[in-house]
C-alpha cells in the first residue's frame, strides 16, 4: 500500500504521486477510500499513477487490485 503525497490536474485525469514505487506486481485497479479506479499507465514519471477523477486523493492509501 502507498500514500498518495501530491497531485496534479491533466485535462480528465489526476497524477498521484505516492510515497513509494507502485508494487511490481501486476494490478488492474487502483483502490482508493473503498472505491475502484482502471489503473491508467503513467510511463514518465516515477512514483506516480492516474486515475480519471475530479476528487483531491492527497494523503490517501492506495490499494492495488
Amino acid at each position: 500500500m502507498c500514500r498518495i503525497i501530491s497531485e496534479w490536474k491533466i485535462g480528465k485525469y489526476v497524477a498521484l504521486e505516492l510515497d513509494q514505487s507502485p508494487p511490481m506486481k501486476k494490478y488492474y485497479k487502483y483502490r482508493i477510500d473503498g472505491k475502484d479506479y482502471t489503473a491508467v499507465p503513467v510511463y514518465d514519471l516515477p512514483n506516480h499513477i492516474a486515475v480519471e477523477a475530479d476528487s483531491s486523493f492527497i494523503g490517501k492509501n492506495v490499494e492495488f487490485v
